[in-house]
C-alpha cells in the first residue's frame, strides 16, 4: 500500500533496513538489505517518559519515525538513513487519521 496526501508530504526521509542472515555453524549470517529506499518521517526524539514507559533504556537516545504499512520491518533490524545506523527497538501499527491509511510507527535506538 502506498500512502498519499498529507502523509506522503511529511515522509521526506529515505531509509533502508538491514537484517542478520540465518545462523550457520553457530554464527549469525551477514547483514542483508530487506527494505530499500523507503520514505519515512524525519526522526524525532521520544520523550523520556515514553521511553521509560516502554522499557527502552537509559543509555541510548530513543527516536521515532513513521512509514507506510505493510513493509517487512521488525524489532532487531537496523535502519540506515543519512549515513547513520539505528537499531529498531519496536514496530507497531499506526492508523494515519486524515486518510485512514495503515502505517508503521518505528522506535529506534541510537547508542550514546
Amino acid at each position: 500500500m502506498t500512502v498519499t496526501g498529507s502523509f506522503a508530504k511529511m515522509a521526506t526521509v529515505t531509509a533502508t533496513t538491514r537484517r542478520e542472515g540465518a545462523v550457520v555453524g553457530g554464527l549469525p549470517g551477514a547483514m542483508a538489505n530487506v527494505v530499500v529506499n523507503f520514505a519515512c518521517f524525519p526522526l524525532d526524539p521520544v520523550t523520556p517518559e515514553t521511553a521509560a514507559m516502554m522499557g527502552l533504556g537509559n543509555f541510548a537516545e530513543i527516536l521515532q519515525t513513521y512509514c507506510e504499512g505493510g513493509l517487512d520491518i521488525r524489532e532487531g533490524d537496523q535502519l540506515l538513513t543519512g549515513g547513520v545506523t539505528y537499531k529498531v527497538r519496536a514496530v507497531g501499527q499506526w492508523l494515519w487519521r486524515p486518510s485512514g491509511s495503515n502505517t508503521l510507527q518505528i522506535f529506534l535506538e541510537e547508542t550514546k
